[in-house]
């Protein structure tokens, strides 16, 4: 398929993944979406005027990926209520669940699931510690028990983040090499809404302070499917978007009247905040 000339990046970001795929990974849906309005915008598709009305721009045909077919199709609208649309797009969301398949990110259910595993050791634990003041079980027992849970619980920590290693590998990645020259990956990494070099990214795009205003930091958990965010790294979030919550705790941007849903996933590390789930 043959994609906006403006994602073929010159930093050296890792070429198995496309900038949706590394803003789902570091900020989740939201993320995602607006790497697809600045990718479309400087393919020269969409125009961001000054009271952030995003709107088309004729041209010769092109082939976009399924979230730039989406953004395309739901303007002109306002660059925050566009933003949250495409976050909670079922584009969006078959973006995550190919990188679930790929094996950067994992289910929700198996987040889920270690969680309530490790919940069970913890009250394990707990009651032991009753066992042993109303009954017979030896303090050294409850001592032991305690160093097990720790045990366990460092055990399966890394399986209670929704990226998985080649995930938090792929953000660490994009977050070492990626530059301001390059808009589209600093959008994926940093979000609009992050910040870089003392500015905000908005600015350095040379977005318009109105439309800008259009976007709002949201908890990642917003907009996404419950898992969703797949940030663990730069935050925008933070993306819940793979993995019902991500490694930190990022926001995403998306419209001020939009409440969002899930997706939300802690970006660990550092990056900085916008889109997000």
């Amino acid at each position: 398929m043959t994609v906006a000339t403006s994602w073929t990046s010159t930093s050296g970001v890792s070429a198995e993944l496309w900038p949706e795929e590394q803003a789902m990974l570091a900020g989740g849906p939201g993320r995602a979406t607006e790497v697809a309005v600045v990718s479309l915008v400087e393919a020269g598709a969409l125009r961001i005027s000054r009271d952030g009305l995003v709107s088309a721009v004729q041209g010769p045909p092109r082939s976009w990926t399924p979230l730039q077919s989406f953004v395309l199709g739901s303007v002109p609208r306002p660059l925050g209520e566009l933003v949250a649309a495409g976050a909670r797009s079922g584009q969006a969301q078959a973006l995550r669940q190919q990188l679930i398949s790929r094996g950067y990110v994992r289910t929700a259910g198996a987040v889920r699931a270690v969680r309530w595993l490790r919940r069970l050791f913890f009250l394990a634990w707990l009651g032991s510690i009753v066992w042993s003041i109303f009954g017979d079980l030896p303090f050294w027992a409850v001592f032991a028990g305690f160093f097990v849970w720790m045990f366990l619980a460092a055990m399966t920590y890394p399986f209670v983040r929704p990226l998985t290693r080649a995930g938090r590998r792929a953000v660490r990645r994009l977050r070492t090499v990626v530059v301001t020259s390059d808009r589209v990956p600093l959008v994926a990494c940093y979000g609009l809404l992050g910040r870089v070099s003392g500015q905000y990214v908005w600015q350095v795009l040379g977005i318009d302070p109105v439309a800008a205003a259009t976007l709002r930091r949201r908890r990642k958990s917003d907009g996404s499917s419950g898992s969703a965010s797949c940030g663990s790294g730069c935050g925008s979030c933070s993306s819940s978007s793979c993995g019902s919550s991500s490694d930190s705790g990022s926001s995403d941007s998306g419209s001020s009247s939009d409440s969002g849903s899930s997706c939300g996933s802690s970006c660990g590390g550092g990056c900085g905040g916008g889109g997000g789930d």
